[in-house]
C-alpha cells in the first residue's frame, strides 16, 4: 500500500454508488432550487443596476466597463479608435447613455 493512502473496503465504491442513487432525486431537487435562487439573485442585481442607471446622465469609465463587460484597456482602445463616443467633464472622461447605446448598435451591426 502507498504511504499516506487510506485503504478503503472493497465494497466502498458500491456503497457510495447506492447511497448516491438513493438520494439522486433529492440532490437534483436541491441543485435546481439553488440554481433558481442564484438566477433570481443575479437578475435582481442586474435589474437594480438598470433602474439605478436609468436615472443617470453620465457614466464613469468603470460603470461603462461593467455595462459592456470589457476591460479598461479595451474601452480606451475603443475611445481612441472612435468606436465609442465620450465627453470630457471637468477633465474627467464620461459617457452618455446615447454614446453607449450608439456603440452597442454599431457593434451589433458590425457582428452581422
Amino acid at each position: 500500500m502507498e504511504q499516506g493512502k487510506i485503504q478503503q473496503p472493497e465494497n466502498f465504491n458500491r456503497n457510495m454508488l447506492e447511497l448516491l442513487e438513493s438520494h439522486q432525486q433529492r440532490i437534483i431537487h436541491e441543485f435546481n432550487h439553488l440554481n433558481n435562487h442564484l438566477d433570481s439573485v443575479i437578475l435582481s442585481g442586474s435589474l437594480a443596476r438598470r433602474v439605478k442607471n436609468k436615472e443617470k446622465e453620465f457614466f464613469t469609465t468603470e460603470e461603462v466597463m461593467e455595462m459592456l463587460s470589457i476591460s479598461r484597456r479595451t474601452l480606451l482602445t475603443f475611445r481612441m479608435e472612435g468606436k465609442i463616443g465620450f465627453t470630457k467633464l471637468h477633465n474627467t472622461i464620461r459617457f452618455t447613455r446615447e454614446q453607449i447605446e450608439c456603440y452597442k448598435r454599431k457593434s451589433v451591426a458590425d457582428s452581422r
